[in-house]
C-alpha cells in the first residue's frame, strides 16, 4: 500500500475544473430563483371555513397584517352566571383560607351550564379547586391568588 498516494488522488485527478461560463450559469439561476422566492407579495389563498365551527358574528373583514378578525369573540349570553367569590364567602384579606369559597363557587357556576367567577382586588388565599368547562375565572386589577400552607387545603391522588 502506498501511504503517499491515497485512493481519493486517482478520482480527484480526473476531475477537471469547471468553466468560468458554468458558473456563472449556477450563479445566475441561483439568484433568478431567489429574487423570485423574495419578490412576490402574493398569499396563499385562505383555507375555506372549517363546517364544525359556527360562522363568525362579526361583519367586518380583517384587512393587512393584522389578527382582526382571527379570534372568535365569544359574548356572555343572558344566561350566563356571573358571580364573586365574595358571594360565596370569600375574604380577600391575605390571612383566611378561600377553599371552600372557592369550591362552592365553581360547584355552582357549574351547575348553571358555565359562567364566570370574579375575584376581587385582594390577596385571597386557597388550596386546591377543580376549574370545569364553560368556566372563566377573571382575576381583577390588584387581585392575586396564594396558595394555602394548610396541607389540609389541598386534595391530593393516593
Amino acid at each position: 500500500m502506498d501511504v503517499n498516494n491515497p485512493c481519493f488522488n486517482t478520482l480527484w485527478g480526473t476531475l477537471t475544473r469547471p468553466s468560468w461560463a458554468l458558473l456563472l450559469s449556477l450563479t445566475t439561476l441561483l439568484g433568478f430563483t431567489w429574487f423570485l422566492q423574495f419578490s412576490s407579495n402574493s398569499s396563499p389563498p385562505p383555507l375555506p371555513p372549517s363546517p364544525s365551527l359556527p360562522p363568525l358574528r362579526s361583519t367586518r373583514v380583517a384587512t393587512g397584517k393584522t389578527c382582526e378578525g382571527f379570534y372568535r369573540v365569544r359574548e356572555l349570553d343572558r344566561a350566563t352566571v356571573v358571580a364573586t367569590v365574595e358571594e360565596f364567602g370569600g375574604v380577600g384579606d391575605g390571612i383566611t383560607s378561600n377553599t371552600e369559597a372557592f369550591r362552592r363557587a365553581v360547584e355552582t357556576i357549574a351547575r348553571g351550564g358555565g359562567g364566570r367567577l370574579v375575584v376581587p382586588k385582594g390577596r385571597w388565599v386557597t388550596g386546591s379547586f377543580n376549574l370545569t368547562s364553560n368556566f372563566t375565572l377573571y382575576l381583577e386589577e390588584g387581585a392575586v391568588i396564594l396558595g394555602s400552607q394548610v396541607c389540609e387545603s389541598f386534595n391530593y391522588l393516593l
